[in-house]
């Protein structure tokens, strides 16, 4: 009997502790971003995409109320994710060219996410820099709603990152030295 008590307690804790995995979703175009980049098409160059960096955290998931991690769709950096988008807006928006004289790179500073309830955000902390000498620095601030609950918390921070990115995507687009990135 003892020996069953111990085990159930060992089982109990192993489901309560062990989370379930809460992959973000893949990207989807913003379409104001795309409005955004097409109405720049005449003031500013076509670009290239170089790599985005996160100072070397090489981080690829963020707990969820210290049981279920969030993490991107394929396994790769939240910085990789973040230029594949920004590369997938530049292209579908054909502001995109492998063999563009000036290549945008960003270095990602900090990533929080936060369920808190009554104050879920994603924060982002960029700094954008072009091949041209020219950079700037962002922070980016996407709110969202949360829950009591965990499980509905981190299934909504999970499904919040896409659409903080591409909040993030436009704030880097819309502050007035994007042009100048470019030229």
């Amino acid at each position: 009997m003892k020996y069953m008590f111990h085990g159930f307690i060992v089982l109990i804790a192993m489901i309560g502790l062990s989370g379930c995995a809460n992959k973000v979703q893949a990207y989807a175009v913003s379409t104001e971003n795309l409005l955004t980049l097409k109405g720049l098409a005449n003031k500013a160059n076509k670009i290239n995409v170089g790599e985005f960096t996160d100072s070397g955290k090489n981080e690829k998931m963020v707990m969820c109320r210290l049981a279920t991690p969030v993490g991107t769709p394929r396994g790769e950096t939240f910085a990789s994710y973040i230029q594949n988008a920004f590369k997938k807006e530049l292209i579908i928006s054909n502001m995109y060219d492998p063999h563009a004289k000036n290549t945008i790179t960003v270095n990602l500073n900090k990533i929080y996410g936060s369920t808190m309830l009554g104050n879920a955000f994603w924060s982002f902390d960029v700094t954008v820099k072009s091949s041209n000498g020219k950079s700037y620095n962002i922070k980016s601030k996407y709110d969202y709603e949360s829950s009591f609950s965990a499980m509905s918390a981190c299934s909504e921070m999970q499904r919040s990152f896409p659409l903080a990115v591409q909040k993030l995507i436009g704030d880097i687009i819309h502050h007035p030295k994007f042009v100048e990135l470019t030229k």
